[in-house]
C-alpha cells in the first residue's frame, strides 16, 4: 500500500485508466475467441449482452437478440 500512497493522484488516475483499457481489450478478445465468425458489429453486441444482459440489450439493440456474449 505504501507504493500506491507514494503515487500522485494523476499517476493513480492514469494507472486506473490503463487498467480499464486493458480490461476492455481482454473482454473484446474473449468474445472474438469464443465467436470467430462474428463481425465487428456482432462483437459489439456480444459485449453489450455480456454487460447489460440479454433483456436490456434486446430493448435497446433489437438486433442483439440471439447474440451470445
Amino acid at each position: 500500500m505504501d507504493a500506491v500512497r507514494a503515487r500522485t493522484v494523476p499517476q493513480r488516475l492514469e494507472e486506473w485508466r490503463q487498467l480499464n483499457v486493458e480490461g476492455a481489450v481482454m473482454e473484446e478478445r474473449s468474445v472474438r475467441m469464443r465467436h470467430p465468425d462474428y463481425d465487428d458489429s456482432e462483437v459489439f453486441l456480444g459485449l453489450v449482452v455480456a454487460r447489460y444482459g440479454p433483456e436490456l440489450a434486446g430493448e435497446v439493440w433489437p438486433e442483439s437478440v440471439g447474440i451470445e456474449p
